[in-house]
């Protein structure tokens, strides 16, 4: 398969986000990239139930009551970063819980960053990432890049997104989203939400996934707590390095899905493949309340303090790659350069 073609670059520049309520877009001059030091590489493994270590040092209660680690994470989120961020979650095998993640991720966001939040459904089924929050609109991903130009404001651009409690807007994909839309769609898509939202995060189905990365800024790779996962997190590695997003991986969080004590064995062994093979690693706990079947209350809150806790972290490990300006931005900081 050839590697799909880069972007065309964004005529919007990028803003600086600062942690206050949301407010219309005004855009920023372009900022002068500077040499950044590349987030840390760590592993952010959260356990699925409170954990002591036994070894007289390192973590204490990860998940105690008034646990400054959590307050870290809060800080994590809340912290101003310039431009706009795109965050593909992929799975690594089918049921792996990338909608899921891509949900609570985006509540999780929306809770804490203080900035407009959305999430893109290009997903589509009965488990879709629409289908998981309320509905308040007919309008779908394919309407919205019909009436791009004339979406002028973050309160025209809520007429094509439902919202959830937590604050996320969510796009809803329409009838046929991989089929009836093409790479430039796309681009046109993610250029809207550009003028009016910090983070987008896409929940990408198998057929669109050569249409969506060649836009992303990081990648979240969401493997089941399973047999499978081993296999699975090693071919979507060897996938994304023979596709040209070597990059993308290094700079990759993992996330095990769904980890419970039985699945303990599984687990270790899906993470020492991805180990050292990627930035960071997290644990999400098994929740009943994930659950197709309570998919209206699909809430942060509906879920075990374990589970909310985890998806802080790893939406607070997310945010941490933030730190690092992406590179179509240092791509038309040059252009500009060569024009003056």
């Amino acid at each position: 398969m050839v590697p799909p073609e880069r972007p065309e670059r964004y005529a919007e520049p990028p803003r600086e986000v600062r942690s206050s309520p949301a407010s219309p877009v005004r855009p920023r001059p372009t900022p002068v990239p500077q040499p950044q030091a590349p987030p840390d590489r760590q592993l952010a493994i959260t356990p699925p139930e409170q954990v002591e270590d036994s070894g007289g040092g390192g973590l204490r209660r990860l998940f105690g009551r008034g646990n400054p680690v959590d307050q870290d994470y809060v800080e994590r989120l809340q912290r101003p970063f310039q431009g706009t961020r795109h965050i593909v979650v992929l799975g690594c095998t089918g049921g792996a819980g990338q909608t899921v993640t891509s949900l609570m991720m985006g509540h999780t966001f929306a809770q804490y960053c203080g900035e407009p939040i959305v999430a893109l459904d290009v997903n589509p089924g009965p488990g879709a990432l629409a289908r998981r929050t309320r509905i308040d609109t007919d309008e779908t991903l394919t309407s919205l890049i019909a009436n791009a130009e004339q979406i002028g404001s973050l309160g025209a651009i809520r007429r094509y997104t439902s919202r959830a409690k937590s604050g996320l807007d969510v796009v809803a994909p329409g009838k046929y989203p991989v089929t009836a839309l093409d790479d430039r769609d796309y681009a046109e898509a993610i250029r809207t939400l550009d003028r009016f939202y910090s983070v987008t995060l896409l929940d990408a189905a198998a057929g669109a996934v050569s249409r969506v990365l060649p836009h992303a800024d990081q990648v979240v790779l969401v493997a089941p707590a399973s047999a499978d996962a081993p296999r699975a997190v090693a071919m979507t590695f060897e996938w994304l390095d023979g596709h040209g997003y070597t990059d993308l991986r290094h700079r990759a969080v993992t996330v095990i899905n769904g980890v419970s004590r039985r699945s303990q064995a599984d687990v270790e062994q899906a993470e020492q493949v991805a180990r050292g093979q990627c930035r960071a690693l997290v644990r999400i706990p098994w929740d009943d309340h994930l659950s197709l079947d309570r998919a209206p209350r699909n809430e942060l809150k509906a879920l075990r303090p374990p589970t909310r806790r985890a998806y802080l972290a790893l939406t607070a490990v997310v945010a941490g790659g933030f730190t690092v300006l992406p590179e179509r931005y240092h791509d038309r900081y040059a252009d500009q350069e060569r024009v003056q």
